[in-house]
């Protein structure tokens, strides 16, 4: 017998409100509503978590914006977003498209590109030797990590980069910049399982369906990133972050290989964790390379984290090298998961 997803909506609504009020105050209300398991009637396990349903219906919502329940979307009503009991309104949303809503939780997974986090991976880049470098970024979604040298940055002390995309990420201590330059990428390709074809506009929209909409600002700077990729898209190839690594580096192009990941190991289970890190040591004892990662320590044991960051429950940021077979590890920072903040440790 499949599990009950209800129990996830209470937790879900207990834990949420801080950062997403809307969909804590809608979590409480579907815990109790009768007709929540029935939209998750044909979803796989994977798929049966809160955050899949809320994304239907916002991605339902993003070509239905006159509907009533979109007056409750901070990202989608503007200034003045609709200050009521959201709850009625959405569960007759949810009743009037119960095919559309069934058919899209059992079809689809969350799915995000956060472009906040281009300003942790920009500060990593920073402490690499400077020169032309090939990036490989794995579990790249739908590419834009790649493109963090087209993006601009604000530490609270300068801006780094020239952009229709500035990326706000405060710096403690103060007066300590988040990078002293932007990394000269002369190649890139990303790695991801399933990854969105933002050419596609229905890909785009699953993206954007997936930021929670009261984090408006995280929406529009998705909207500005997806433009800036659509004027010189990036490549991203489907593959396995361990059994597909070798490849993927093999055809970068001309510049020492880097690779990143943010927040994409706590996606994979502890063996496969390790034994992604064991392909990197693999291949660094046969080229020089690098890898750049802001993961969380408390769900991603497999991290070189020094041992007083062991178990961390908050995104650090580190950086590993290869160099003729050599490897060094250094613990930099943490760090707010959508890069928000960075808060140097060396």
């Amino acid at each position: 017998m499949t599990a009950r997803v209800a129990p996830h909506f209470a937790a879900f609504a207990r834990t949420a409100s801080p950062r997403a009020p809307l969909y804590a105050r809608l979590g409480a209300g579907l815990a109790v509503w009768p007709g929540l398991e029935d939209l998750y009637a044909d979803a796989p396990g994977t798929a049966r978590v809160p955050v899949n349903l809320f994304a239907a219906v916002h991605y339902l919502l993003l070509a239905d914006r006159d509907a009533p329940l979109a007056r409750f979307y901070p990202n989608l009503a503007g200034d003045t977003p609709a200050t009521g009991d959201p709850v009625p309104a959405f569960l007759e949303y949810c009743n009037e498209h119960s095919a559309e809503i069934r058919a899209l939780v059992a079809t689809r997974l969350p799915q995000t590109n956060e472009t906040g986090r281009s300003a942790l991976l920009v500060a990593g880049f920073d402490r690499l030797p400077a020169g032309p470098k090939a990036h490989l970024d794995v579990g790249a979604s739908a590419g834009l990590s790649l493109m963090l040298d087209r993006f601009a940055y604000d530490d609270g002390n300068r801006v780094l980069g020239d952009s229709a995309l500035l990326l706000e990420c405060s710096v403690l201590p103060p007066g300590r910049p988040l990078a002293d330059r932007l990394p000269e990428v002369t190649s890139r390709l990303g790695l991801d399982r399933r990854p969105l074809d933002l050419t596609d506009p229905d890909d785009t929209r699953w993206l954007e369906a997936c930021v929670w909409p009261d984090q408006a600002d995280r929406f529009h700077r998705l909207e500005r990133a997806v433009e800036l990729f659509l004027a010189d898209p990036v490549p991203v190839r489907q593959g396995d972050a361990v059994d597909d690594l070798a490849d993927a580096v093999a055809s970068l192009g001309p510049g020492e290989p880097v690779v990143t990941t943010s927040w994409a190991l706590s996606y994979l289970d502890p063996v496969r964790q390790h034994a992604f890190v064991e392909e990197l040591d693999r291949l660094g004892g046969t080229r020089d390379l690098a890898w750049v990662w802001a993961e969380s320590p408390e769900l991603v044991p497999a991290l070189p984290v020094d041992a007083t960051r062991e178990g961390d429950d908050l995104t650090v940021l580190g950086v590993s090298t290869w160099s003729d077979g050599v490897r060094s590890d250094r613990t930099l920072a943490r760090c707010h998961p959508h890069g928000y903040w960075l808060h140097w440790l060396d």
